[in-house]
């Protein structure tokens, strides 16, 4: 018997370049939404069937995420660049010190990053963006309840933004102005 050709959709995919943002991008985007599936579970619907699974999903590939960004994996999985620990940690600490610093100050943890490993630094800066991932979903239920929408442009160009510091193809995280001032309005 022949064997079927296998979908490219499911076929494994190659090595992820941590260094392309491209890939980056596809990467925070899936555990984006995992987390925000989870999250929308607990808060909508907490004794629904597939809630502890949905939660077990989301911790592990935010742990999965943490590890390849952490350790660079194995080459089966990751292109081998230099890219992943401490170098990504170095670019994270310099590009994202301020999102850093708050996040280190909500979390209660003492010193500054630089006094933190690298796996550390990696960490506050994944939930540094699955918080702002948060709050545009937030805004983008406020901006429903005025009866407008979010531009698809504002997803893609917060997206670009935070892929692009995690990349390292960008010194800085630049995010769309109308995220920044919901975002600003929101710590008053």
């Amino acid at each position: 018997m022949p064997q079927q050709a296998r979908d490219a959709e499911f076929a494994p995919h190659a090595a992820i370049d941590l260094r392309d943002q491209n890939s980056m991008f596809l990467a925070l985007e899936e555990l984006g939404i995992a987390c925000m599936q989870d999250a929308w579970i607990r808060s909508n619907d907490p004794g629904h069937k597939d809630a502890a699974a949905v939660h077990e999903q989301a911790e592990e590939f935010l742990a999965d995420i943490l590890m390849l960004l952490s350790t660079g994996g194995d080459e089966s999985r990751i292109v081998q660049n230099g890219w992943a620990g401490a170098e990504l940690a170095k670019h994270l600490r310099a590009s994202l010190r301020q999102e850093l610093a708050a996040e280190t100050a909500a979390q209660g943890l003492e010193g500054g990053t630089d006094a933190m490993s690298d796996e550390v630094v990696i960490r506050l800066a994944l939930s540094c963006y699955l918080k702002d991932l948060e709050l545009l979903t937030v805004r983008d239920a406020h901006e429903k309840m005025l009866g407008r929408k979010i531009e698809p442009k504002e997803y893609i160009d917060f997206m670009i933004g935070w892929s692009g510091v995690f990349s390292g193809a960008k010194p800085s995280l630049e995010l769309p102005m109308a995220f920044m001032i919901f975002k600003g309005a929101q710590k008053h």
